[in-house]
């Protein structure tokens, strides 16, 4: 009986034993799968947030060609209607470029990835670009944007600047996409939290079209759908409140709202951010409207179709700003987005000024500056170099000329002090003022427009379009006049540079030089000479090396006959100007003495006149026909003089050659 008892107490025990080693079992095969399907989980997550990732990257690189080549139909093309649909492409391609971003720094938030970045900012530099960032859609929108800036707060401070434009910028976007009539207001506020940091107090506020109670809950949601009926239907949808929501939390502050919908909206936030430079910031809403007020009233001072600029900034909105300012200056401008993109450019191209910008990532603009003082071998070495800088605090000018800076802007630019600087720092010969000065001046231009009247066919005739090249000079003949003198002088400068960089196969450093023909050609009317300057600058940017040596030819061969041709037409001008001021002071012009020649020595001289035009050596060739004109000569040897002179002008070297060997 006892051993039967214990035979089944062995057997229940054996039982719950098999049964807790199931039980485990099942257990671990549960957290097997369960496992399985975190890792599958965290898989697919991951997954998605490397294909976003790479999605939203490689869409970049089409979507920046795109935008880069519309730009050039926007600048090149003649066509109104071209240009508005250029626009639009413009406009759009840019909101899908955001939204791609918008993903990519989206998809970074949600895996962690995306991190505070500290560094040392001006508090002026941070407000003029996120100003200059919504300017032009304000003007198109005609709002007014309404500045509260603490004149007190520390003018430098050490946070996260490039997430903090991204949060603002955003805000102030959204403020101007969704305001048809009224105002935005930017408020910037302080107190201070320690002994060396402060809370910033950051606001933005419209008049639009406002939030629905019912929305709120939505608005920092990814993708989600408000109400349409006072917002546009292109702007429904998006990440970019989403992304702000993120960063301002990442950056231990909370976005705020308040609204009243079909009245306007305003957000808010507070920061901490550390004290780097307890200088007061001084009157910046001041500065702005000074500017903005010289801006409305602008009108030009000069023209310098021959002048080079080159303007380094890292905020592309302030680059496209300083373009537009100077636009009717027809100052050729080139621009840099950092300073070792202006250091690559200085080399390949000679400039007669740099404006540069101060705090840039990597190279700053003192270093950078520096930098082309020490370089050796540089011919941008000694030219005038101009902070632009939205450091305008005491002391910031003393600085600047210590550094070796020329001079001292600050942003936002003043377009009348930007100009007054240009005209004292340019060369003087590429300097046209568009106001007479005295009546000198006055009395020069009517001399010279008498004289273009006269000779306005031979320009035709030699390749230019007076009515594109007048245009461009606002329709003063005496500055075209003045103009096609520094065409006739860089020509030969342009094309031993475009040989040089030929030769060594530097298509990027050609691409600059014939993009700058391009332009002067464009100035004076040199339409054929600007297409086919045009053609070579497409080829050169593609790389096309062998393209470029084949056609290469064809562009130096116009060039040389058109300096050739614009030499004799502008010493016929100079010595028309001579005689008419001659005249009007009274002074008797004699005419040119009359020679005489034998006719062994007339056959001689046809014969040399043969041999430069069988060279296509157009100076000579022209020096020749003048000193034969001056001999006394039957009509029929005139007339063949004339022909000759004709067919030279048009490039006819071989109709030239054949007029004079019929005489022979």
């Amino acid at each position: 009986m006892g051993n039967e008892t214990e035979r089944a107490t062995v057997s229940n025990k054996v039982e719950q034993v098999s049964t807790l080693l199931q039980a485990k079992e099942e257990l671990e095969r549960k957290n097997v799968e369960l496992e399985e399907a975190i890792n599958a989980a965290k898989k697919a997550d991951s997954a998605r947030d490397i294909f976003l990732a790479n999605m939203s990257h490689e869409l970049r690189t089409p979507i920046n060609t795109i935008l880069g080549l519309n730009e050039l139909i926007i600048r090149e093309s003649q066509d109104e209607a071209i240009k508005e649909y250029a626009l639009d492409i413009r406009q759009a391609g840019n909101i899908l470029l955001t939204l791609v971003s918008d993903i990519l720094d989206f998809t970074k938030l949600e895996a962690g990835q995306m991190s505070l970045m500290e560094g040392i900012y001006d508090v002026s530099s941070l407000l003029n670009d996120l100003i200059n960032g919504i300017s032009l859609q304000l003007r198109k929108k005609k709002l007014e944007l309404e500045l509260d800036i603490a004149k007190d707060i520390p003018y430098k401070l050490s946070g996260d600047e490039i997430h903090i434009r991204q949060v603002i910028s955003n805000l102030l976007s959204n403020a101007v996409k969704y305001t048809e009539n009224g105002k935005i207001t930017m408020h910037l506020g302080w107190k201070q939290v320690s002994e060396d940091e402060i809370k910033l107090d950051i606001c933005v506020k419209d008049t639009g079209a406002g939030i629905k109670k019912s929305d709120l809950p939505k608005l920092f949601g990814v993708f989600q759908r408000m109400d349409t009926t006072v917002r546009s239907k292109k702007d429904r949808t998006g990440l970019g409140l989403a992304i702000t929501n993120r960063l301002v939390e990442m950056m231990g502050g909370k976005l705020e709202v308040q609204s009243t919908y079909g009245k306007g909206s305003t957000f808010s936030f507070d920061i901490v951010q550390k004290v780097v430079d307890d200088k007061p910031l001084g009157d910046f809403e001041k500065q702005y409207n000074e500017s903005l007020h010289s801006t409305e009233n602008y009108s030009q001072k000069f023209i310098a179709p021959m002048g080079r600029i080159l303007i380094v900034d890292d905020n592309a909105m302030n680059l496209a700003v300083a373009q537009g300012l100077l636009k009717q200056t027809r100052l050729q401008v080139d621009v840099a987005g950092s300073g070792e993109e202006c250091m690559e450019l200085i080399k390949r191209k000679t400039y007669h000024l740099i404006c540069m910008d101060h705090m840039m990532p990597v190279m700053d603009g003192v270093e950078t500056l520096h930098a082309i003082r020490a370089q050796a071998g540089n011919p941008s070495a000694d030219i005038p170099v101009i902070a632009l800088t939205a450091n305008a605090v005491a002391g910031a000018k003393e600085f600047y000329l210590n550094e070796g800076f020329q001079d001292y802007l600050t942003k936002p630019i003043d377009a009348d002090k930007f100009e007054n600087m240009l005209i004292e720092y340019l060369p003087d010969n590429v300097v046209y003022l568009t106001q007479s000065q005295n009546m000198e001046r006055d009395y020069e231009r009517e001399a010279a427009e008498m004289a273009l009247d006269i000779k306005e066919s031979q320009l035709y005739v030699m390749g230019f379009n007076i009515r594109n090249g007048l245009k461009y000079m606002g329709g003063d003949k005496a500055l075209y006049s003045k103009v096609l003198h520094d065409f006739h002088s860089i020509l030969q400068e342009k094309e031993e540079a475009l040989r040089d960089f030929l030769k060594k196969g530097d298509m990027p450093g050609y691409a600059i030089i014939v993009h700058s023909l391009k332009g002067n050609a464009r100035n004076v009317g040199a339409d054929g000479l600007a297409d086919e300057a045009f053609e070579l600058e497409k080829m050169s940017k593609a790389g096309r090396l062998e393209d470029v040596e084949v056609r290469s030819p064809i562009l130096f061969n116009m060039m040389k006959n058109m300096r050739t041709s614009l030499k004799v037409y502008l010493d016929q001008e100079a010595e028309a100007n001579a005689e008419a001021k001659a005249k009007e002071a009274g002074i008797e012009v004699k005419e040119n003495e009359v020679l005489t020649i034998t006719e062994d020595d007339w056959k001689k001289a046809l014969r040399e006149l043969a041999g430069r035009l069988d060279d296509f050596d157009g100076d000579s060739v022209n020096e020749k026909i003048a000193e034969l004109k001056k001999y006394d000569r039957p009509e029929s040897d005139k007339k063949m003089l004339r022909l000759c002179e004709k067919a030279v002008k048009d490039y006819a070297y071989d109709i030239a050659l054949e007029v004079v060997n019929a005489v022979l």
